[in-house]
């Protein structure tokens, strides 16, 4: 897998960083050779502790503050900490997000190492000047519960962001056909993600997101109908 995918939840809570980190962890496992990255453009170290690794030694987004021309790509896959075969360039804490400019320095510096690229980008930081830089070029899934606050959001994300898209829903009790939020959003369906209560299971112990085996299939099929 080569170039940049962007998981931007149309709400929060909609597990995006869960399924950015899930659709890493696929590609890093499959049988090609290219390394596989996962950026995180959320507010403080959210994506780090969903993925217990907030203690690991690794360069984080402030590191590279200033950054204008492209990084070494062996020298900045070096410096991050991983996760389940995935390098992971997370915000610190306290840290702000990057600048455009950096994430454009970054994703040139993966982009010359062949690298696969996965951006978990928060709810409602889709009209930033990182989020522009992330999603330039990029294939975008918006991710949104299969119901009516679901699509409200998912509505609202669209305003954000009128590109082209491609759509990504998570089972509710509640449902709203998923054809219909499809239809309403004017988006192609990608694919559906099962409830998976082994999720918040593993996290509770620092493991990181382990999916069951239905949640597994289901973003492996989706894997790969993004990869190249």
């Amino acid at each position: 897998m080569s170039g940049v995918v962007v998981v931007a939840g149309a709400t929060g809570g909609a597990g995006a960083s869960t399924f950015a980190a899930l659709l890493a962890r696929t590609w890093a496992r499959g049988d090609r050779a290219d390394p596989v990255v996962l950026l995180d453009l959320g507010a403080g170290a959210g994506l780090e502790v969903t993925l217990g690794i907030e203690r690991r030694p690794g360069a984080r987004w402030p590191a590279f503050d200033g950054l204008r021309g492209y990084p070494e790509p062996d020298e900045l896959l070096g410096a991050l900490p991983r996760w389940r075969g995935v390098d992971v360039l997370s915000a610190e804490r306290t840290g702000a997000m990057p600048t455009g400019e950096v994430v454009t320095a970054v994703l040139g510096g993966l982009r010359a190492g062949r690298a696969g690229v996965v951006v978990d980008l928060a709810a409602g930081r889709m009209d930033s000047d990182a989020a522009h830089a992330a999603t330039c070029g990029a294939e975008v899934v918006l991710l949104a519960g299969q119901d009516v606050r679901g699509v409200a959001g998912l509505l609202a994300a669209r305003e954000r962001h009128p590109g082209p898209a491609r759509l990504v829903l998570r089972r509710r009790r509640s449902t709203v056909a998923p054809l219909e939020a499809a239809h309403v959003a004017d988006l192609p369906l990608l694919g559906l993600l099962p409830t998976d209560r082994r999720i918040a299971d593993a996290a509770d112990r620092g493991l990181g997101p382990e999916p069951g085996r239905r949640l597994r299939r289901a973003v492996l099929r989706i894997a790969g109908r993004l990869g190249p």
